[in-house]
This record gives C-alpha cells, structure tokens and sequence, in this order.
C-alpha cells in the first residue's frame, strides 16, 4: 500500500492517459469478466479524482492517469483478460467493492447532454441500483452507455411531445441532440452490429418530422420497456 509521501510523489509524475485518438473506442467490444478477484488496494477520498487531473477530449471530461493511480477499491487493474476482448481506455470495475457507488459517483463521464427533467445525479444513483447482483467486473464503458441509453429515451420523449404540442423550437433541439446522440461514445463502443444503425434512424426521422417512424423504432419500444417512453 502506498504511503500519503509516495502517492503525492506519483501523482506528481503521473502521466496523463494518451486519449489522443478517440476513434480506438471503435476498433473493440465490451467483454465482462465472470472471475472475482480480491483487491488489496486501501480505498482512497473521491477528492484524489480532483488532484490527478482531467483531461478534455471531444468535448467530454475524463480522468487524466487512470491507469496510473488507482483511487478505489471498485478500480480492479484486471489489465486484459486472455481470450477476451476489451475496449481501450475503460477500466475494469470491481461491482462487488464496497465503495462501488462512490466510485461511480466520482468518476462517470459521457458524452451525453440530458434533456429537460432529467438529473445528472439521478441518473448515476440509478445506475447504481441497477448493477447486477452478486459482484463481478465489467468495464466502466457499461456504465456510460446505461447513462446514454437512458439519455436518449429521453430526448425521443422531449421530442415527441414537442412534436404533440406544436413546440417547433423545443422539438428542433431534441432532433439536434438525437443526432448527437449517434457519436456519443458509450453507445457506439458498445455497438455489437446494428445498434447504431437504429439510432441513426431515429435521428433521421425526428430530422424530417417523422413522428411514425420514431414511434416503431426498436429504440422507442426499448424507452417503454425501462419506462423512459409513454406509449
């Protein structure tokens, strides 16, 4: 374990994370681990997250030198498992730590802006409640794309009522923000094949006033099921 001294001193040497190319979210993935490890790492305060650094890449804020510094227990430093595939730059997370919750709290980042009604922290705690039971690693990409999955419901939802209330405006940004919603990164580097494909067409619809087309997207019938999307 390291003394206060020695994690100043590598805090002050630390490296920042080479996230330079964005586009490696890309080329891999997601992969969960089902093996439990122990880890012997002393937990550290939430505020070491603001000591290390951020660095901004693509308009999002990610923790500089994660790969350096370790800060929770949830943080499991699995390097990549043999066999499987990983995404570059998402760290595994131990889900059974017990500084789980805080270490989400901490350090989430995404690409996705939420639309009216819709609460940062919120949505964190509900990701939390969400986490499979019984422990486990995943990577931390799960975790954005859960926040962005939701996100998205609910630009559909701010753009469908919009579209019912005559709202030109409002219904104008909600479009503007589905579009975004098909680079935002936990979504596409969680893309198995064809995930995407749905969401652009979503955006394509509510780009032209399609309002069916949205309404039989498989994305819409998914926000019914979490209860994100009124029928």
């Amino acid at each position: 374990m390291l003394s206060e001294p020695e994690l100043d001193d590598r805090l002050a040497r630390a490296k920042r994370a080479d996230l330079s190319a964005p586009e490696a979210f890309l080329d891999a993935i997601l992969a969960e681990a089902a093996q439990e490890r122990p880890s012997t790492r002393a937990p550290r305060k939430a505020v070491v997250i603001a000591i290390i650094g951020t660095l901004v890449v693509g308009g999002a804020t990610l923790p500089a030198a994660a790969e350096e510094i370790q800060t929770f227990l949830a943080q499991a430093d699995l390097g990549a498992q043999g066999g499987t595939e990983v995404i570059p730059y998402s760290e595994w997370v131990n889900l059974g730590a017990p500084d789980f919750p805080e270490y989400l709290r901490a350090t989430l980042w995404t690409d996705a802006t939420l639309p009216p009604g819709m609460s940062h922290d919120e949505l964190v705690e509900k990701i939390i409640d969400r986490k499979p039971e019984g422990g486990g690693y995943m990577q931390e990409v799960v975790f954005r794309m859960q926040y962005e999955v939701i996100a998205h419901c609910g630009w559909m939802s701010e753009w469908r009522q919009a579209m019912l209330r005559g709202d030109g405006n409002a219904a104008r940004i909600a479009a503007t923000q589905l579009q975004a919603a098909t680079t935002w990164r936990g979504l596409v580097s969680t893309d198995g094949g064809g995930i995407m494909e749905q969401y652009r067409g979503v955006a394509d619809a509510a780009a032209s006033g399609d309002a069916r087309t949205v309404a039989a997207s498989p994305r819409h019938r998914e926000c019914q099921i979490m209860g994100v999307e009124s029928r």
